[in-house]
């Protein structure tokens, strides 16, 4: 059984004559840049300001939304290119959302009341 040649190593002057060079060698296609802002749907935000008008815990109907509802709501797991919430959050504070301390649980919440 012949031997297998490593990666870059030539026996003799027609197997180095033969090995492919930089010209020889096509650049692939670019691939696609995936980042974190493909995780996220904007339309997700945009129904939940729809839906609800920010407000604080002293309002009354108001609901609280802590970091795992927030998740569990826009569907927001965290992934090898960081943590989509932070996003959301950010879109959440364009619509005049606001995370704040609650008084009842001791976490940072989002307060929110169902528009009528």
């Amino acid at each position: 059984m012949p031997r297998r040649k490593k990666r870059g190593q030539f026996d003799d002057w027609d197997d180095w004559q033969e090995a492919p060079t930089a010209d020889d060698v096509q650049p692939e296609q670019e691939v696609a840049k995936v980042s974190l802002e493909d995780f996220v749907v904007l339309e997700k935000v945009q129904a939940f300001c729809r839906a609800y008008e920010p407000c604080n815990e002293l309002d009354e109907g108001y609901e609280q939304f802590n970091d795992a509802q927030l998740r569990q709501l826009f569907k927001a797991t965290v992934c090898g290119l960081g943590d989509p919430l932070k996003i959301y959050i950010e879109e959440l504070k364009l619509g005049g959302f606001h995370m704040a301390m609650s008084l009842a649980t001791g976490e940072p919440c989002i307060f929110a009341r169902r528009k009528d």
